[in-house]
């Protein structure tokens, strides 16, 4: 099962609900797609949506699914980055209106040699069903929940950075 989650945040995330949708509808994909759909608009009939969840639920979501599928958003990645998955990371992008700003395509940059990131979301299907071979072409820098406290602490050192605090 492939699980993704677009967070909270109340401007829609069509694109990626949008390809999740055609990857599954057209065979593409021969698993499961639970999705968090969030503020997004477009329907997703092959998938299994939910709109919100309780942070438990997508706790146990991300423990069951084989790949998990995230939005950009810091939480999120390390939320699943503690659980000893290696996301695929598809930020928001203010062109697509999707967030005020480029900071998650930015933050993505940053830590592409911990997660998979995709900016073209053509290359969703590819990532998730190569996902375990991708995962082994990142190296060492990929650790298990073992380093999630460190990479943690690294995260919150960015965010100040970032935020010039």
């Amino acid at each position: 099962m492939i699980f993704a989650t677009v967070g909270t945040h109340e401007d829609p995330f069509d694109r990626l609900c949008t390809e999740l949708e055609r990857l599954v509808s057209s065979g593409e994909l021969a698993e499961p797609v639970h999705l968090q759909s969030g503020y997004s608009t477009v329907a997703t009939p092959s998938c299994s949506v939910e709109r919100m969840m309780p942070f438990e639920r997508v706790q146990a979501r991300m423990r069951e699914a084989r790949v998990v599928v995230t939005h950009g958003g810091p939480a999120s990645i390390m939320q699943a980055l503690a659980l000893g998955k290696v996301p695929v990371v598809v930020p928001r992008q203010a062109r697509f209106g999707e967030h005020v700003d480029d900071h998650q395509v930015r933050f993505a940059a940053r830590i592409a040699d911990r997660v998979l990131v995709v900016q073209d979301i053509a290359e969703l299907g590819g990532a998730l069903r190569e996902h375990a071979d991708r995962v082994r072409n990142l190296g060492s820098n990929v650790g298990g929940p073992e380093r999630a406290g460190a990479f943690a602490l690294r995260l919150d050192e960015l965010c100040a950075g970032l935020l010039g605090r």
